[in-house]
């Protein structure tokens, strides 16, 4: 059952990044509702939920985006090594490694795109692109981490029941 929700949700919010996501942008870029999702996934669900989801959410970005089909899938694969780190145990505060998580994943996932477009010909600045495109997407994507993390936080049945302290 709760990978049948976690589908779910993932379809969902792939559909929402392609469709819904390019109207909306914080501080000049748009947030990877796809990025952000799985990254709190992996800090409050766990690896093993999380393993199932990646393959899903870049499948399905690849179908319903119009880069080419491998690019999002290779894209979000940094996040499966990603998934191991909650379960390191390096920090108590499940919110901080959402943060940091979402900063490399998006940092992962954006050069992912930037690197495809330089080999496939495209020129490329360097320091535009951090200034232009990784930073504001960064920024975009942690504001983006709050909400969605408090709303997963909320629907998670097996944290409810575990004590507070």
């Amino acid at each position: 059952m709760k990978e049948a929700i976690g589908l779910t949700v993932i379809i969902a919010a792939a559909l929402a990044q392609t469709s819904i996501m390019p109207a909306f942008s914080i501080v000049g870029a748009h947030p990877n509702v796809v990025v952000v999702l799985l990254v709190v996934w992996t800090s409050i669900r766990g690896r093993q939920e999380t393993l199932l989801l990646i393959p899903v959410a870049g499948f399905a970005l690849g179908l319903l985006d119009s880069q080419p089909l491998g690019l999002a899938m290779l894209a979000l694969a940094p996040l499966i090594l990603m998934a191991d780190l909650r379960e390191l145990r390096l920090v108590e505060s499940e919110l901080f490694l959402a943060i940091v998580l979402t900063v490399l994943a998006t940092l992962a996932y954006e050069s992912t795109s930037l690197v495809t477009l330089a080999v496939t010909g495209e020129r490329i600045g360097l320091l535009a692109t951090v200034l232009e495109v990784l930073v504001p997407a960064t920024i975009a994507n942690v504001l983006f981490l709050l909400p969605i993390y408090a709303i997963v936080r909320l629907a998670s049945p097996d944290l409810r029941r575990q004590p507070v302290f």
